[in-house]
């Protein structure tokens, strides 16, 4: 691979524009993602029925692996791009859930008693006592669901997409295109890098928002 192609490829449009896809599929979806698992995780934990009723089936459906969702998605979604972005939510939901509810599960009694004590209500509670004491296990769920999210799309992509950075790495693997398809990888790699240490960054700033290290 000489030094003019990675430049010419890296500089054109085609290459942007299907990063550019990727890039808005994969924060949406695990926006989503992270937003409902803290939602259900929290529902689940406050409720004993609710848990009774919905932890099982989530726990039924969690250890499906992700090419698993593919053929779901594209019956359940007459678009393609919802599809994809069902299956780039399926990647991030289910390991964020299980890491925050367990999280939520193991704090520790002295915690609860504390909102005892001063009488808050479920609110209050959740907010001033829940949440503040399984930061460092949101962080941990979020690193593990952008992850799962970023390959899951990937995945889609590859499988079904018609751009996007796995559309574009499986294309030019099918044309030969090595070159093409190793710039590809490459910024695969480099994106999930990027996503890994902007979730770092803001989590030690909200740690230090909560006095933790």
């Amino acid at each position: 691979m000489s030094i003019n192609i990675l430049i010419d490829e890296i500089l054109s449009i085609e290459l942007f524009s299907n990063i550019i896809v990727s890039l808005k599929n994969v924060c949406l979806g695990f926006i989503i993602a992270f937003f409902l698992a803290m939602l259900i995780a929290i529902l689940l934990n406050e409720s004993k029925l609710l848990n009774y009723i919905f932890y099982p089936i989530l726990e039924l459906l969690r250890p499906i692996p992700n090419a698993g969702w593919v053929p779901i998605a594209i019956i359940m979604f007459n678009a393609l791009q919802e599809s994809i972005l069902f299956i780039t939510f399926i990647g991030a939901f289910f390991p964020m859930f299980i890491n925050i509810y367990r999280a939520l599960d193991n704090i520790p009694n002295n915690y609860l008693i504390i909102g005892k004590l001063y009488k808050l209500n479920t609110i209050d509670k959740i907010f001033k006592i829940k949440i503040p004491a399984i930061i460092p296990h949101i962080y941990t769920a979020m690193m593990v669901g952008v992850s799962g999210s970023w390959l899951s799309l990937i995945m889609a992509e590859m499988i079904s997409g018609k751009s996007g950075l796995g559309y574009y790495t499986w294309k030019n693997y099918t044309l030969l295109n090595y070159e093409k398809l190793f710039i590809g990888v490459i910024f695969m790699g480099i994106i999930g890098a990027l996503f890994s240490g902007v979730i770092s960054f803001f989590s030690r700033k909200v740690k230090k928002i909560y006095s933790l290290r």
